[in-house]
């Protein structure tokens, strides 16, 4: 019997509200190999980093990414970066957003680890931080022509 080549592939974030952008990026990481888990934040990062509470609890985040059906597993980490979590898993391919660049906080472990990071495109109009922009402008709208 051969043996399978699986390929680990993880990722990491808030995932605050699933939105296009999300998919976009989560089906990129899935494409990159044979099981996909993804670590996500806990609800006291978020409303450290974000200055807000969470959209949705960090159970509610997790069983939302499983519905997916292509994510294998979801991890919530307690620490500020997934560094951690990579030692665990020690994946073969670890995915970031480009924005944040080869030397993002997880890059040093990766190297230790001998694991390929995969910067991944964003698409800007998909992400949350500009849908609060975008609702913001559309409320101010709104109420300006009611105001007139």
């Amino acid at each position: 019997m051969n043996k399978v080549d699986t390929k680990l592939v993880t990722c990491n974030g808030c995932f605050d509200g699933l939105h296009p952008g999300h998919l976009f990026f989560l089906g990129f990481c899935r494409g990159l190999g044979s099981e996909l888990i993804v670590g996500i934040n806990h609800d006291d990062y978020i409303l450290q980093a974000k200055k807000r509470n969470p959209y949705y609890s960090q159970e509610e985040r997790s069983k939302a990414l499983l519905s997916l059906g292509f994510v294998n597993r979801v991890v919530v980490f307690e620490e500020d970066t997934p560094n951690e979590m990579l030692r665990k898993l020690k994946p073969s391919i670890h995915c970031t957003g480009e924005e944040y660049g080869e030397n993002c906080p997880e890059s040093e472990v990766c190297k230790e680890l001998g694991t390929k990071l995969v910067l991944i495109p964003r698409i800007n109009f998909w992400s949350i931080s500009n849908l609060d922009e975008v609702n913001k402008e559309f409320v101010d709208s709104y109420m300006n022509r009611l105001l007139v």
